[in-house]
């Protein structure tokens, strides 16, 4: 199965990782498998034009992430804070087209919290990262490589497919007096993918008032994220099943009713509040059919994070969407 994978990095940051890594998905997924600026750039090229270019072509977009990845240039500025910086810009269109986008640790980098992005890339902090190691290459590339060549290619299956992936290569680390429980992680993981996939794959045609389908709007976060967010919806009598998005990726449906025109349902997402630490989020959605559109509040947080809550409006996705949805307030 041909894969193709853009490899963004900052040169003086993760150039020989970059290249490393480079070199080894196109061994597995063919030669012209990788975008890379170096290689892929021909002299007198519009830089800017080819790279927005190659990312609408490609399945996956992976961000190197190495120590100096946020350090300051010559005059004492952060790249990353400057809105031509190439690096912030690649990730600000890779997220606005919804591509799976993986952070990449490599040289010991530690994944960097969302107050230190700029707003427009801060969901790259909610993304799973993967740590590439010098002394476990092999197994770790093994990992996401298993993940690029997956069929499904959602947000969420990726995300789901990584978590999969990433266990495995721990359990094969753990030996022998971790293996049980690794394996019975393994199987829960497991479960868990195979319940988004049937989720994302159950069908969306009709339903109790017109709501199965897929609906999208603009949803404003209170940390000054604005993101286009797309949710599909399976009905089955009261029943709500599918996805919705938060922060631009798809989450499974937990515990969905459809009851008189009334929707209620809540996701679950991860969040890293320190070097180490991470948080369950819920989010929980209700909302209100009114004709061609749904109006939705959403408490989302958590007791480390605290709750936030805001309102949003959905309108059918594609090319019929009515004109009065995807507003969104805090």
């Amino acid at each position: 199965m041909m894969v193709h994978v853009f490899v963004s990095y900052r040169r003086d940051d993760s150039a020989g990782h970059a290249g490393r890594l480079a070199d080894a998905l196109e061994q597995r997924f063919g030669a012209d498998s990788v975008f890379r600026d170096v290689d892929d750039i021909v002299p007198g090229e519009d830089f800017a034009r080819v790279i927005d270019a190659r990312l609408a072509q490609v399945d996956w977009v992976l961000v190197l992430i190495g120590p100096r990845w946020l350090d300051a240039d010559s005059s004492g500025l952060r790249r990353l804070d400057r809105a031509d910086d190439f690096v912030r810009r690649e990730i600000e269109s890779a997220l606005a087209a919804g591509k799976p986008v993986v952070p990449v640790l490599v040289g010991g980098a530690q994944m960097p919290e969302a107050t230190l992005l700029p707003a427009s890339i801060r969901a790259l902090a909610s993304r799973q990262e993967v740590d590439l190691r010098d002394a476990s290459w092999r197994a770790d590339l093994a990992s996401l490589a298993q993940v690029l060549q997956g069929e499904n290619r959602s947000a969420a299956g990726s995300a789901n497919a990584w978590g999969l992936a990433a266990l495995s290569a721990r359990v094969a680390r753990m030996g022998r007096h971790g293996l049980r429980l690794g394996l019975g992680l393994g199987v829960v993981v497991l479960l868990a993918v195979l319940l988004a996939w049937l989720a994302l794959r159950s069908g969306v045609d009709g339903g109790q008032d017109g709501i199965a389908g897929e609906w999208s709007g603009q949803v404003e976060y209170p940390w000054g994220v604005n993101q286009l967010e797309r949710f599909r919806f399976s009905v089955d009598g009261t029943r709500l099943g599918g996805t919705a998005g938060f922060l631009g990726v798809p989450r499974a449906i937990e515990s969905g009713r459809l009851e008189n025109g009334s929707l209620r349902f809540m996701t679950r997402s991860t969040a890293r509040l320190g070097a180490s630490d991470v948080s369950e989020l819920e989010h929980h959605y209700w909302g209100t059919v009114d004709g061609p559109l749904i109006h939705f509040r959403m408490q989302s947080g958590s007791v480390s994070t605290g709750v936030a809550e805001i309102e949003f409006t959905v309108g059918r996705a594609g090319p019929d969407a009515p004109t009065g949805g995807g507003e969104s307030k805090p």
